[in-house]
């Protein structure tokens, strides 16, 4: 396999692993917002899946650079 595209494979790999922690800290953060009725933490879960939806634009745009 090409160097470039195994320094893309690791980035995805990165990029994955960063995305997998944003969605566990989205189910406790929602988790709490549920049991405790406090918008704050619906702030946090907005802030998260953003994080999340960052993550998987960063993916597709080292996949378009390729």
């Amino acid at each position: 396999m090409n160097g470039k595209y195994l320094t893309l494979a690791a980035d995805i790999a990165d990029e994955l692993e960063n995305i997998q922690r944003v969605i566990e800290r989205t189910e406790i953060v929602s988790t709490k917002a549920v049991e405790t009725n406090d918008d704050a933490y619906l702030d946090g879960v907005a802030w998260n899946l953003h994080g999340f939806y960052s993550g998987v634009e960063h993916i597709f745009e080292n996949i378009a650079r390729g």
